[in-house]
């Protein structure tokens, strides 16, 4: 062995010592250290920014921290739209599922990296929820993982992680870094803030058996939602702020996209209808009812009488199929018309009930079917406009309510709007051998038997495919036959 080779093996025996000595002393205190082991829950720019330049700048921009939700998307938990809420109430009770930074920044809440990138169960969710939603701001990213700090920086793998940081190439640092804070996971997503949507559209992401109802159960959720400078894939929201359009900079994969079912084809006729038809249409067949986690998928919810009634799915049902042109920012969600361009989706259809001042003229005019959101009214004082203490609020004793007492009714127009509002669905994709049911075939849609689809609530006469409607979905089939041209003989 050459001098030389015995010199440099020398070198990196003693830098992998110097290392573990090192690494040693990031869990026994030694602050400046303990940084690497992302268990002190703040960005720290010597540390982190070294090998994530501008990563900070990028999440604190992205629509995860800066998220304005629909001003509709509160009415099933507080009855009112987001805008009523004070800000106090919005921070504890929406800040649960926000990463930190954002509007959570004044308060104390930094962004929190750990809540999408921990890798190995010691993130306490429930606990930094907790925290936040008892007012303890400024130590709720600490509460997260303050059980599990000193074991972390103890567990070979960080040592090793932090060890290989000071020592390996980047391409070889991944290796393991990631195996303690890697890409968001579809556990994380599923089983932290997105466990919210259950009662919304029935996901079964966070279930055991999660594969029994997905086709897609080993799909992560990036591979879908492409990411972007940590602008994650979503649908498009229409009449967004000026402010937001920039905050969608990732895309959701189509289904025909490269890598995942390009060129797939179910037949020239078949494939005729995607013009018009999603591929979720006919492969979410059902959506699954009773109790999960993250609660039981709603059918309605009401604040008649100023506190939340809900009805649920107790069993499995279709979802209804209907046009989508995309969801509204600052519309309510309710049945759209075809429009072009537009396309069959399923949908899991929540009926809303609750009270609204009658201040907008369509929603005074037409409450049940108007896309505005209007001027719902604060369950608090419907709750005390129960005149009787009967637990069921009238419409006469609404608009009789004066809750400042100055001989003046608070809401004499009052009306109760009973609202369909459409929740696309979009997972529990069904295939041959997964599913609650097989996808749906011609006959499910079509013919006598058929009871998938309502043809008339979707403009139509009758099924297109057995009536002579005006109104028809046009198909063009790759590779049909020219249509026979009648002539009379020339001789």
């Amino acid at each position: 062995m050459s001098k030389l080779n015995v010199t440099l093996i020398g070198i990196l025996v003693v830098m992998f010592a110097a290392a573990g000595v090192y690494s040693y002393l990031g869990y026994s205190g030694n602050e400046v250290l303990s940084a690497h082991y992302m268990t002190d829950q703040e960005w720290s720019d010597s540390s982190c920014g070294g090998c994530h330049i501008g990563t900070y700048g990028e999440v604190a921009v992205s629509y995860h921290v800066e998220q304005d939700l629909n001003k509709w998307s509160t009415l099933i938990e507080h009855g009112v739209d987001v805008d009523s809420i004070d800000d106090e109430t919005k921070v504890r009770e929406l800040g649960q599922v926000q990463p930190g930074g954002g509007y959570m920044a004044e308060y104390g809440v930094d962004v929190d990296c750990m809540i999408c990138h921990e890798q190995n169960g010691r993130y306490d969710f429930q606990a930094r929820a907790e925290s936040i939603g008892s007012g303890n701001f400024e130590e709720a990213n600490m509460a997260a993982i303050e059980e599990a700090k000193a074991e972390a920086q103890k567990e070979g793998m960080y040592v090793a992680s932090y060890m290989l940081d000071v020592l390996l190439p980047l391409p070889l640092v991944t290796e393991v870094h990631d195996e303690v804070n890697g890409a968001p996971s579809k556990a994380l997503c599923g089983s932290n803030c997105h466990l919210s949507d259950v009662p919304m559209t029935g996901v079964t992401w966070a279930e055991e058996n999660h594969a029994d109802y997905d086709v897609h159960a080993e799909v992560d959720c990036a591979e879908c939602h492409e990411t972007e400078e940590h602008q994650i894939g979503r649908r498009e929201v229409k009449n967004v702020p000026e402010s937001m359009h920039e905050l969608f900079a990732g895309e959701i994969k189509d289904c025909d996209s490269s890598g995942c079912h390009a060129g797939i084809s179910h037949g020239g006729f078949v494939d005729g209808h995607l013009k018009a038809v999603s591929c979720e249409t006919c492969h979410v067949p059902a959506i699954p009812g009773g109790e999960m986690l993250g609660g039981s998928t709603l059918m309605e919810f009401s604040w008649a009488n100023g506190v939340r009634e809900d009805v649920t799915h107790e069993d499995d049902f279709a979802p209804t199929v209907a046009w989508s042109e995309g969801i509204y920012y600052d519309q309510l969600p309710v049945r759209a018309e075809r429009e072009e361009g537009s396309l069959l989706q399923p949908f899991n259809v929540i009926t809303g009930i609750w009270w609204d001042a009658g201040i907008n003229a369509d929603v005074a005019a037409n409450p049940d079917t108007s896309s505005a959101i209007g001027n719902p009214i604060a369950p608090a004082d419907v709750s005390v406009a129960d005149g009787n203490s009967d637990g069921e609020v009238t419409e006469e004793e609404m608009r009789a309510y004066d809750g400042n007492s100055d001989g003046q009714a608070d809401y004499p127009n009052a009306v109760l709007r009973h609202v369909e509002m459409y929740y696309q669905v979009s997972h529990n994709i069904a295939g041959s051998e997964v599913g609650l049911a097989d996808p749906l075939g011609c006959a499910d849609c079509h013919g006598v038997t058929s009871t998938v689809i309502d043809w008339t609530a979707l403009g139509y006469e009758g099924d297109p495919a057995a009536t002579a409607s005006p109104t028809k979905i046009s198909v063009t089939i790759p590779g049909q036959k020219p249509t026979e041209v009648e002539r009379e003989p020339a001789f």
